[in-house]
């Protein structure tokens, strides 16, 4: 009889062979308040839908519950409390390892419940073996301050995919300013953000959308809101505004080539 070799706690397990179209992502906005981290992520999955793909929306937003109203099939945790949102998201990355599908989770601005379970889990190294991709997406403004965020995530290879996404979004930049004067004075002067790119993180510019906060009020789907619709007894955008997302959307697809085989 054959003896099978027992696996060392002290080991890393080894990780199976998944055909790449066979490999769900777990994508991660993460970020500060206020930085583009629901802009991005209704970008992300309205592109997914509008293209027939199966995903899972996750908002864990404990403050400001945004991608939920956005998106009535979105699912959340049964309160905030700690033990709670932990065990909803033990629930939802078992779903995906069985179901194989894309989940979007969004855990609001700040949000360092996933630092702690990359820790506690392993999780980078035991999703891997299972064939699940991690894709940590980082939004980030000219601050300081957004770069020591990516740092307290970065820091001990915790949540340091190999699939790393960082996108300074032009939206935070204060007028008058320019989008490379900006960054480059701040956040892309800190240590962490070059390492964070040397490791071969992929660097995305995330274009400012005037209307977005029209956008935002009126509710509707990107597609939509670029043909001037509405929802029923609202007012449109409007064509001026309309033709802004229309750009906007074109811009993103360009902006965003680069990592478009890591999103859902």
């Amino acid at each position: 009889m054959t003896k099978t070799k027992a696996a060392r706690l002290d080991e890393p397990l080894p990780e199976r062979s998944f055909a790449p179209e066979s490999r769900p992502r777990l994508i991660l906005p993460m970020g500060r308040g206020s930085r583009g981290k629901t802009l991005v992520s209704r970008w992300m999955i309205d592109r997914a839908m509008n293209a027939g793909r199966t995903l899972v929306i996750a908002d864990g937003d404990r403050t400001n519950q945004t991608l939920a109203r956005y998106f009535p099939g979105a699912v959340s945790p049964p309160s905030a409390d700690d033990a709670d949102v932990r065990g909803w998201i033990a629930g939802l990355v078992e779903a995906q390892i069985a179901g194989r599908h894309d989940t979007v989770l969004d855990l609001g601005g700040g949000d360092l419940t996933m630092k702690a379970l990359a820790r506690e889990m392993d999780l980078l190294s035991w999703l891997a073996s299972l064939g699940v991709d991690v894709v940590p997406v980082h939004l980030l403004g000219p601050s300081i301050d957004d770069a020591a965020y990516l740092q307290s995530v970065e820091e001990g290879g915790l949540l340091a995919s190999p699939k790393t996404i960082l996108v300074l979004n032009e939206g935070t930049v204060p007028p008058g300013r320019s989008a490379h004067a900006a960054f480059s004075e701040t956040v892309q002067t800190i240590p962490i953000f070059a390492a964070t790119v040397g490791r071969g993180a992929r660097l995305i510019s995330m274009p400012r959308l005037e209307c977005a906060s029209d956008l935002e009020e009126g509710g509707l789907p990107f597609l939509l809101a670029a043909q001037g619709l509405a929802h029923p007894g609202a007012r449109g955008l409007g064509p001026w505004k309309a033709q802004q997302i229309v750009v906007w959307l074109r811009r993103m697809e360009a902006n965003f080539g680069a990592v478009a085989e890591w999103l859902p």
